[in-house]
């Protein structure tokens, strides 16, 4: 809608532009500027110059907007066609037939006719190219406005479409591992069980609050994070511990971004009071750093890539940019781009 009006609004600044500029010589001579002009056998005065351009910005500007009229409702109609055009040449003659005798009619000032009719009908069939070509132009402008606009609806639901499959696979690998722990802490010890259930409750509050958040408050971000921190602890005691050194917290960060790094360190590491496992956040620059020492378990791990390669791709979608995975001999880092 506010295509259309801009669009009306251009053919009508255009009318006048137009109809200015074939009575420029007209108006210089009202002026008195005859010394640049072409001396013409017809004598008129202001008030007929005045009604000759405001008739010919009429004219430019209903068969501009005939011709967007024409072509609002489906852009795939051709400007070249049959139809437009032979109402394009009977509009043109019907207001050069009208105009024309109307100006001779009101004020009488006509010496010689024959100049006068042709010299209107030349200034109509020329305005009435212009036209066309400006309603063209338009209608160019337009197609391709609407086609970047429909591009970029495209491609955010596809990535909006692409966002919920990986949450959707991210949700299920978490509930999966929480489940785990909680049968094997149930045979193992009651109580414990029942903090580790409160500890989850909490953390699905959480996940549940910002389904519909793609960028979190990183404060946040790390409260759910020692709430993890929490829920391990109940099952490793003493083997974990966790150092924030982050002075300035009040940056955003992705939703659940924190949750797969901690959930990669419990599963590729054993943790345990002998081989206790710290993790590190610290800040360099915009840069979030999550860095924790190795302690590989014995056995193969079977992993299926999905938490560390998720949140790669939805950076790559949300922010722009790719994390960074780093690993030596002796730690494990990831590096996370703040907002």
């Amino acid at each position: 809608m506010n295509s259309i009006k801009g669009e009306i609004k251009s053919i009508f600044y255009i009318s006048i532009f137009i109809s200015l500029i074939f009575n420029l010589h007209k108006v210089l001579r009202v002026f008195g500027e005859t010394n640049v002009v072409l001396e013409s056998p017809w004598n008129f005065n202001l008030f007929e110059l005045i009604f000759q351009i405001l008739f010919q910005i009429l004219f430019c500007y209903l068969l501009g907007y005939i011709v967007l009229k024409r072509i609002q409702n489906n852009l795939s109609n051709n400007l070249f066609e049959i139809k437009l055009i032979l109402s394009l040449i009977v509009t043109t003659f019907v207001f050069w037939f009208i105009g024309s005798n109307l100006q001779e009619i009101i004020f009488k000032n006509v010496s010689n006719q024959k100049f006068f009719y042709r010299t209107y009908l030349i200034r109509f069939t020329l305005s009435s190219i212009l036209m066309f070509i400006t309603s063209k132009l338009l209608l160019l402008h337009r197609q391709k406005n609407l086609g970047e606009l429909e591009n970029e609806k495209l491609k955010s639901s596809y990535l909006n479409s692409k966002l919920e499959n990986l949450k959707d696979q991210i949700n299920p690998h978490f509930l999966f591992n929480s489940f785990a722990n909680l049968s094997a802490l149930i045979n193992e010890d009651q109580h414990k069980a029942k903090k580790y259930l409160s500890n989850l409750s909490d953390v699905f509050r959480y996940t549940l609050n910002n389904s519909n958040e793609q960028i979190v408050d990183l404060i946040d971000e790390l409260a759910l994070l020692n709430s993890y921190i929490e829920l391990y602890k109940i099952r490793v005691q003493d083997g974990l511990s966790l150092q924030i050194d982050l002075p300035n917290k009040q940056k955003k960060i992705l939703n659940m971004s924190l949750q797969p790094l901690m959930e990669n360190v419990i599963k590729h590491n054993e943790i345990s009071k002998e081989k206790p496992l710290s993790i590190c956040l610290k800040k360099k620059g915009d840069l979030l750093i999550f860095e924790n020492n190795l302690n590989p378990k014995n056995m193969s791990v079977n992993s299926n890539g999905i938490g560390l390669s998720n949140l790669n791709e939805r950076y790559k979608i949300l922010v722009g940019k790719e994390i960074n995975i780093q690993k030596s001999e002796t730690h494990f880092i990831v590096t996370l781009p703040l907002i």
